[in-house]
């Protein structure tokens, strides 16, 4: 866990609407702000961010089920069960605004879409997908078999090459490898296989809801959409079409920020500094 040993994080879970356990941690006082976390991560992930935000909100951090003190995806794992959690967190703590990652981005678009709970929602790059081909996700499939296989190393690399805009994308699979594991292994290896089996069940999801993004035109909120400005030309791409396709919407780039840049090890701080202003209003 990457929470600071200084800080005291309140504990507390809900029920969802399937039976499943969602837990949360709670941090600061004022308004009450949600932060929903991406797929390769849990709320121990943000705990940076939200002490940053702590000092003008009450942060609510949910574990999305799967991970940390939430329970399992389930067998009938689908988005409406997260916005289902989302929405179970929501009315316990009352939050009107929501923060989401990537995933979580997509979760809170999602929740929003189907149940109106908020009223200001900002999204670092949120894990839309504007268009798809279905051999853009051939690498789902060798994804899968290669979790099947129990070879954690091979599923994440085609993770990587398929999904993440990443450099690796072009080079050949043992090369990728090869990077990976060298730049990635230890403490945080371990706390990312742990997740490549909800990882792989949350990408179908988005392969399921891609070129969907319309159906966010009816937003009521009041949403803005925030991105690195290291992250690939896709990525503001689909940043630029959500706004041009929710009504109340907003875009801002944050310089010299990428795609991890919310979670602790990066750069959470400029994150928090640039959507304080946005929930002040």
């Amino acid at each position: 866990m990457n929470i600071p040993t200084d800080v005291a994080f309140e504990r507390s879970s809900v029920i969802s609407q399937d039976g499943t356990t969602i837990g949360y941690q709670s941090i600061g006082k004022g308004p009450d702000l949600l932060i929903i976390h991406g797929a390769l991560s849990d709320s121990s992930h943000f705990t940076t961010l939200a002490t940053e935000l702590a000092g003008t909100y009450r942060v609510h951090m949910m574990d999305r089920r799967g991970r940390g003190m939430s329970g399992p995806q389930g067998l009938e794992y689908s988005m409406k069960k997260e916005c289902e959690d989302v929405a179970a967190v929501q009315q316990a703590t009352q939050a009107q605004m929501v923060f989401g990652h990537s995933y979580g981005g997509l979760v809170a678009l999602e929740t929003a879409r189907l149940f109106n709970l908020f009223s200001s929602i900002a999204l670092y790059e949120p894990g839309v997908v504007l268009q798809s081909q279905p051999e853009e996700w051939n690498w789902l499939l060798d994804y899968e078999k290669a979790i099947q296989k129990k070879d954690n190393r091979s599923a994440f690399a085609h993770f990587v090459q398929g999904a993440g805009h990443s450099p690796l994308s072009k080079l050949p699979l043992w090369y990728a490898k090869l990077m990976l594991r060298l730049f990635i292994r230890g403490e945080h290896w371990r706390g990312l296989e742990a997740l490549l089996q909800q990882n792989l069940l949350e990408h179908k999801e988005v392969k399921r809801l891609a070129e969907t993004y319309h159906h966010y035109q009816h937003l009521q909120a009041e949403v803005l959409l925030a991105y690195g400005g290291k992250s690939p030309q896709a990525v503001k791409d689909m940043i630029h079409t959500l706004n041009n396709t929710i009504a109340k919407s907003e875009v801002i780039e944050i310089p010299q920020l990428e795609h991890l840049s919310p979670e602790n090890r990066y750069e959470p701080l400029k994150v928090a500094a640039l959507i304080k202003p946005f929930f002040n209003r």
